[in-house]
């Protein structure tokens, strides 16, 4: 009779830890994709900072603007797989967000020749 009520305390306590376990590993793999859909364009920094939270960090501060990164790991292995950045102007409200891709403008010269 004792081993049977030990067995059922060990059963609930393995199960708890394996719930435990399973829940941490993926709790934060959607953050980035969480403020990516709360966050829109206008937002103040401050409002920014309330959904982020600790995730993002301040990547540049220069005259006229503020860009803040957020990184996404892979749940299972850590790794880095997206990263978002969220550019803020001088009054500090949210003008884009994009991956960090740079499109320079492109020029086209004609010489011409007399």
């Amino acid at each position: 009779m004792n081993f049977i009520k030990e067995f059922k305390i060990m059963k609930k306590a393995l199960l708890i830890l394996t719930i435990a376990i399973l829940t941490s590993c993926a709790g934060a793999y959607k953050q980035a994709s969480y403020v990516s859909n709360q966050s829109y364009i206008g937002m103040t920094i401050q409002e920014f900072k309330s959904v982020a939270g600790k995730k993002a960090s301040l990547e540049a501060m220069e005259s006229g603007y503020t860009v803040y990164r957020i990184n996404d790991y892979d749940a299972w292995t850590g790794a880095r797989i997206d990263t978002k950045f969220y550019y803020f102007d001088s009054n500090g409200k949210l003008v884009k967000i994009d991956g960090g891709e740079f499109k320079q403008k492109r020029y086209q010269i004609e010489f011409i020749n007399n």
